[in-house]
């Protein structure tokens, strides 16, 4: 992996960083890159899954490691345990299916109720900020529904899985990187009108099932 490419990558490593608090910045960027390059070693470049969206799960499994064993983070053992494995069972069904896994496949593929799977998910929430304050308010649960519970964000979920590959990969950097148009586009090497169109196009699709 040269220079070029890891400078290409830096605004979606600070922004997966920026998800995170009570971690060190820096030592975020850093795992982060670590996760880059891990991501690169391991990519197959026969598969269908586009390289971006295969680093982001490498670079956020690298942070997400970082803020599980940092000493200011009291996690349970068999969560902690748990939530790694669920990791690991993520970074390899992406590079399986080609897109990121939804929380019954993962559940299936590990044989563990959905609900073990997504309170072990949901515990481990308190090391994320995963709302951000920004100035485009990116926050699907604001668009989507009016309320923020345990029910929508599987239902959210759920919904997901009925985009195209695209189209996830657009909602995941817009509404769960907190990335730009612009950035997102040049991830994704798209015009920016392209992305916001597809953000529009899915945008309605996650309401039309939600409603339904």
């Amino acid at each position: 992996m040269n220079k070029e490419m890891l400078e290409s990558f830096e605004p979606l490593i600070r922004a997966i960083a920026s998800k995170f608090y009570n971690i060190e910045y820096d030592d975020l960027l850093q795992a982060g890159r670590i996760g880059l390059i891990n991501a690169y070693q391991h990519y197959d470049k026969n598969s269908n899954t586009k390289f971006s969206s295969f680093a982001y799960t490498y670079i956020f499994g690298e942070m997400y490691n970082l803020a599980l064993t940092s000493k200011s983070i009291k996690t349970n053992k068999d969560t902690l345990k748990l939530s790694k494995l669920i990791e690991k069972t993520k970074i390899y069904l992406t590079q399986l299916l080609g897109k990121s896994p939804s929380i019954e496949e993962i559940s299936s593929y590990l044989e563990i109720d959905e609900s073990t799977i997504y309170n072990t998910i949901n515990a481990s929430l308190n090391i994320l900020s995963l709302d951000r304050d920004s100035e485009e308010e990116n926050n699907l649960y604001d668009i989507l529904s009016k309320e923020e519970d345990n029910d929508t964000k599987l239902d959210i979920e759920s919904s997901l899985q009925e985009l195209t590959d695209k189209e996830q990969n657009i909602i995941m950097y817009r509404y769960y990187n907190d990335l730009t148009q612009q950035e997102t586009a040049k991830i994704m090497g798209i015009s920016q009108v392209s992305v916001s169109r597809y953000e529009q196009k899915s945008l309605k699709k996650l309401k039309n099932v939600m409603s339904s």
